[in-house]
């Protein structure tokens, strides 16, 4: 089985991270994992010109990684929601 590189991808123009899995030596992700609106992870497979065999290794890391992201994702966006509520009740102060 290749080798799955993880990158984790910040975007201005979305609430939440999210990470492009690419097969290691290949420039093209084949796989985003996301949290949408409602707080729920998402996975987005891209269209490619190869057929993808992922190992049931494979899919329990991908797994294991969605999980964490997720938690953590969420956890970072409560924490920065607290602070601008913060921030925002000491200017009206």
């Amino acid at each position: 089985m290749k080798v799955i590189r993880y990158e984790e991808v910040a975007d201005v123009s979305s609430t939440y991270p999210y990470i492009e899995l690419f097969f290691e030596g290949e420039n093209n992700p084949f796989m985003e994992i996301g949290i949408s609106d409602d707080k729920s992870l998402y996975f987005r497979t891209y269209p490619n010109e190869n057929t993808i065999d992922l190992s049931l290794e494979s899919w329990e890391r991908i797994l294991e990684t969605a999980n964490s992201f997720h938690v953590e994702a969420l956890k970072n966006e409560e924490a920065f929601e607290d602070f601008l509520k913060r921030e925002s009740d000491s200017s009206n102060d």
